[in-house]
C-alpha cells in the first residue's frame, strides 16, 4: 500500500474518531452550541461539530473569561501523516488521535480541554 494510501487511512481514521467522539454533536449550528456552553463557569469546556464542507470541523468552546469561541479546523494529508489547519495548524500526526491536539487547537495545556457531555 503507498504511503499516501495510508494517509488517506489515518485522517478517515480521525475523522471517525472526531464523530464517535463523546462531544460530537454533528450538524448544528453555532447558535445552538453556543447556547448548550452558555452558562458553564468551567474554561474550556467544548462539543465538537461539523463544519461546512469536507473535512472541516468546530471546536466551539468556553473560554477564561466565560465567553464562546467557535474555532474552525480542517483536517488535511500528507506523506508524513494527517495535520489540522485553522491559521496556524499542527502536524503532520501518525500516531495521534483528535483528542491528542485538541488542546493545540484551543491554544490550552494539555488536561484543561474537557468534553460537554450532551444528557
Amino acid at each position: 500500500m503507498s504511503a499516501l494510501l495510508e494517509t488517506v487511512q489515518e485522517t478517515y481514521f480521525v475523522e471517525q474518531d472526531i464523530q464517535s467522539h463523546a462531544a460530537w454533536l454533528g450538524k448544528i449550528s453555532g447558535l445552538k452550541a453556543e447556547k448548550m456552553l452558555r452558562g458553564l463557569n468551567k474554561p474550556y469546556h467544548y462539543v465538537l461539530r461539523a463544519g461546512e464542507g469536507e473535512h472541516d470541523y468546530y471546536v466551539t468552546f468556553v473560554l477564561p473569561d466565560f465567553s464562546v469561541k467557535h474555532q474552525p479546523f480542517t483536517l488535511s494529508d500528507s506523506q508524513e501523516g494527517w495535520s489540522y489547519v485553522n491559521g496556524c495548524g499542527g502536524g503532520p500526526f501518525q500516531d495521534a488521535v483528535i483528542e491528542d491536539v485538541l488542546h493545540l487547537i484551543m491554544h490550552c495545556r494539555q488536561g484543561e480541554a474537557t468534553p460537554f457531555i450532551k444528557a
